[in-house]
């Protein structure tokens, strides 16, 4: 076993490391331990969940952020039916916790449900699905069935769930009932794990049957975690904390804890960078965390810089391979795009920002209204800020109350906006005129960039400038504009602007990001000035110049 302690520096032999065990793809804790995988230990969230006062935690985080092999982790360490379950954590943080801690280890009945797959297009598909990932827990279970633990009636209910043949409201009641047969059969309350709660409620936005899956979803939960005698602890996870009025009504017994918030649970999930270096030392990679460290870094959870886990163990499987977008790669994204689209200019301007290096101020919405949620620029950020799209770098309070400042964590991210950006301008721009002009510009051929960018200025910028009626000055036009095509050149260069209100003048300073990169790794700057009616196009084009020297 492999392990790399978040509480110490404990190690693992390099040759077993260097022969290339990275879990890719594994989220089946006994298995990874088991087989010899390395393994960032976060068995210090079974000391959280039991720390906590509250019955029900809710811990939403990005998609690929380890949700689901942490609830494997808690299932492995309460379940008394995991075989050899002392064995899994031997060596691992939690072992030198305490006896408190090590007493709760296969002590309790566990029901574990994981709903990351239940992704359908119409209602009736989705409660099928539900229906059998409930009947496979059923059958974990059979032997309540089978050795007296239920009466008559109860077996027949039993027999319902486990055969796909119950009505709805029988299914409701699913999860309830099975923690009070557990307990009667066990004489111990239950631990439910519930993993990815929220996909088949995203599921239900896209495809049109939301009202039915909050419905569903609101009885069937509350059910098993209200109050609910039998309850030890309920963890769920899932990428969005869905409003409260939606599916969480009446939970007074649930503690959220996001990623906006220091807690015990901000460095469980994603690596931190001391385990992100040792994890590299150990497959004799240290030369590489200035890179992962660009690529793959950035993102905040409470006060803790945390990397993606999904795309750090990717970067180390590919080596010797350049870094790549590991992590947006594996999602269509088209959510994301769809919903930038809708709204409007208003979201196009802060995107340019975002894509220049700045960021954007938004009031966050924790309970996101997911059918609200088209064209609220708020609501928008907010589901990108917790889907792990963007960070927060600040936050004030406005008078109405904290107001983030986010924006893009790293490299990897900044690769999809990019795409969004080219998407949007490609449907406009054929595509080889842009790159004809990005060329240009990066090769240091002024005629050539200048003669493309009349081109597509002329052709495109009545086009851009479509601020819902609102006057824009020529250069916040012109700036934004310019903005917008050189965001595919975000992997070369630093791009930064600079606007002022008025006649002033509107920068953009490109900046190389590394060495070797195309243009000889030439910094470019670019000044914006209005021509004035009695002013001569040569005299401003010196007084720009004059002025990008007198910054320099």
């Amino acid at each position: 076993m492999n392990i790399i302690s978040a509480m110490n520096t404990t190690s693992f032999p390099p040759s077993r490391l260097s022969a290339g065990k990275p879990p890719i793809g594994l989220s089946d804790f006994p298995r990874l331990i088991r087989e010899g995988y390395a393994y960032v230990d976060k068995s210090l969230l079974i000391q959280s969940v039991l720390d906590s006062s509250a019955q029900v935690l809710l811990l939403p985080r990005p998609r690929r952020f380890g949700k689901t092999l942490n609830l494997s982790m808690l299932r492995a360490f309460f379940d008394r039916d995991t075989p050899g379950s002392a064995e899994l954590f031997r060596g691992l943080a939690i072992e030198q916790a305490g006896e408190e801690y090590t007493a709760h280890l296969g002590r309790y009945p566990v029901v574990f449900l994981t709903l990351k797959d239940v992704k359908t297009n119409n209602w009736e598909d989705c409660l099928g699905h539900l229906q059998q990932v409930i009947s496979r827990e059923y059958k974990r279970h059979e032997r309540l069935s089978k050795e007296g633990f239920l009466d008559t009636e109860e077996q027949e209910q039993f027999r319902k769930i486990r055969a796909r043949e119950c009505a709805r409201h029988e299914l409701e009641e699913s999860l309830s009932n099975l923690l009070v047969w557990l307990e009667r059969a066990t004489g111990e309350q239950v631990v439910l794990l519930i993993d990815e709660y929220d996909t088949p409620i995203h599921a239900g936005y896209h495809a049109g049957f939301y009202e039915e899956i909050t419905s569903f979803m609101r009885n069937w939960l509350s059910g098993a975690l209200k109050d609910h005698a039998s309850l030890k602890k309920g963890v769920l996870t899932g990428i969005l904390r869905v409003a409260r009025e939606s599916i969480f009504s009446g939970l007074n017994n649930l503690a959220v804890a996001g990623i906006l918030k220091a807690d015990p649970f901000a460095d469980k999930f994603g690596f931190t960078e001391p385990e992100v270096a040792r994890l590299l030392d150990g497959f004799e990679l240290s030369g590489k965390l200035p890179e992962a460290r660009k690529w793959y870094n950035g993102y905040r959870f409470g006060e803790t810089v945390i990397y993606n886990p999904w795309s750090i163990l990717n970067f180390i499987y590919k080596q010797p391979a350049l870094p790549a977008a590991h992590w947006v790669n594996t999602s269509s994204n088209d959510l994301v795009r769809e919903l930038l689209e809708s709204g409007g200019a208003e979201i196009r301007e802060d995107l340019e920002a975002l894509l220049a290096g700045d960021s954007v101020e938004c009031a966050v919405t924790e309970d996101l209204p997911l059918r609200d949620i088209r064209g609220d620029a708020e609501a928008i950020w907010s589901l990108l800020l917790f889907s792990g799209y963007l960070k927060p770098v600040g936050v004030h309070d406005d008078g109405l109350g904290p107001c983030y400042e986010l924006a893009i964590p790293n490299r990897e991210v900044s690769v999809l906006y990019r795409r969004i950006a080219r998407h949007w301008l490609t449907r406009h721009i054929p595509g080889k005129y842009l790159t004809r002009l990005l060329k240009a510009l990066t090769n240091g051929d002024v005629a050539e960039f200048a003669r493309h960018l009349q081109t597509l200025v002329l052709n495109m910028l009545s086009y851009h400038d479509t601020a819902n009626g609102e006057k824009k000055t020529p250069e916040a036009v012109y700036q934004s504009f310019v903005l917008g095509l050189l965001a595919n050149l975000g992997d070369q260069y630093r791009i930064r602007s600079n606007i002022e209100s008025g006649l002033g003048r509107a920068d953009i300073l490109m900046s190389p990001v590394g060495t070797g990169q195309q243009g000889g790794g030439r910094g470019i700057v670019m000044e914006f000035k209005r021509l004035g009616e009695k002013e001569s196009m040569e005299e401003q084009l010196t007084a720009a110049l004059e002025q990008i020297e007198k910054k320099q």
